[in-house]
């Protein structure tokens, strides 16, 4: 049984009761929830002694600098935390649904409190530590579910975004000694520069290595390609199963890759100049009055995609909201290319524009949209 599991498995049994503390400690508590609140505590004990543990945890104010004295305090309140709520484990990550991106730079000294702290304010974010395989070392693990997207500061102060149902992993000394991520999904990266250790992320089909740029990793495993988008910098793309392709990016370039088969059969040279790939490596088109290109355009929360077809578009709008998409019609309907724009806009506005666009009847029961011919 894993330590850390078992208390992140406590923390899933009292959701509502970290959800009402941190609204409270950011001052967001509406009157019903301030009742509710104080009744839960008056009535159990145990999640009082809890409230007051994370209280005095979130007291403490940890600047950049950590140091030794700072940490015992922090274990001290941890050890205290861990008696107060400590239960049998399960296999299931504690998940938060409401998407809420807040500023990590001042949580991610604390190593050892983390995963409290991103229970109580990482909305839309679930982290774990997975405990070490044979011979190796600890992981931690952050992702978002369906319908959430989040950001985080990676210990080496790297930002990273997450769109929805993605997951990054990363060793317990990252940046220390090396700088390497795991992703699945999506993730939008600005990178701190450390020329002795470039950050490098492992996708199934791709390894990134990067110094210091920012630039888009799309590697759903459900999806047909893992694409690359840089937005300034450079980066160098390496295909796993084709060890001798590698690509460097520039500033506004695009690389596709294809998950089964990899990349085209006239690209099986070693070269790496971009003006020898025009069948993978593409120009992306900039807004002159935005920096973000549109395949990255979720980081500010808007939904985009481009000449998408309906099966496509149907897994995009699954994850954005959260809901189950099922195309039910032939395969020339599926193929059938969709552009959409939409900023705060709810699932019934998108997909009334998408069959006013497309001819297609759709109807939504629960959590479910159904699109017919």
């Amino acid at each position: 049984m894993s330590y850390r599991r078992s208390i992140i498995d406590s923390f899933m049994h009292r959701s509502r009761l970290i959800e009402l503390l941190a609204k409270k400690k950011a001052g967001e508590i509406s009157l019903q929830e301030q009742f509710e609140l104080s009744k839960w505590l008056q009535e159990n004990e145990d999640d009082r002694e809890l409230a007051d543990q994370l209280d005095e945890l979130f007291h403490l104010d940890y600047g950049p600098v950590v140091t030794d004295e700072d940490r015992k305090g922090k274990e001290k309140s941890w050890d205290r935390i861990v008696n107060a709520i400590h239960t049998e484990s399960t296999e299931e990550p504690l998940v938060l649904k409401k998407t809420r991106i807040w500023p990590w730079r001042r949580l991610l000294p604390l190593s050892v409190a983390s995963v409290v702290l991103f229970c109580v304010a990482g909305w839309g974010l679930y982290y774990f530590m997975a405990a070490p395989k044979q011979g190796g070392t600890s992981q931690n693990i952050v992702g978002t579910e369906r319908g959430s997207r989040s950001s985080l500061i990676l210990p080496d102060g790297s930002h990273v975004w997450l769109n929805s149902d993605s997951r990054l992993s990363y060793g317990a000394n990252f940046g220390k000694n090396d700088r390497v991520l795991i992703l699945t999904g999506e993730a939008y990266f600005d990178v701190v520069k450390d020329p002795d250790h470039p950050l490098i992320i492992r996708t199934p089909t791709i390894t990134v290595k990067v110094l210091g740029t920012a630039f888009n990793v799309r590697a759903y495993p459900d999806e047909k390609n893992t694409t690359t988008t840089l937005v300034r910098g450079s980066v160098l793309v390496s295909v796993n199963e084709k060890k001798h392709l590698s690509y460097t990016l520039g500033p506004d370039e695009k690389l596709i890759v294809n998950n089964d088969s990899g990349l085209s059969d006239n690209t099986n040279n070693s070269d790496t100049k971009i003006d020898k790939r025009p069948d993978v490596v593409t120009k992306i088109k900039i807004v002159k009055t935005d920096s973000i290109p549109p395949e990255a355009q979720w980081i500010k929360n808007k939904l985009v995609f481009i000449n998408k077809p309906l099966y496509e578009v149907a897994n995009i709008l699954s994850r954005w909201y959260g809901v189950s998409v099922i195309v039910d019609g032939s395969e020339e309907m599926k193929a059938r290319e969709y552009t959409g724009f939409f900023e705060n806009q709810n699932i019934q506005s998108v997909m009334e524009s998408l069959r006013l666009a497309g001819g297609f009847r759709y109807k939504m029961e629960n959590n479910t949209i159904l699109i017919e011919p």
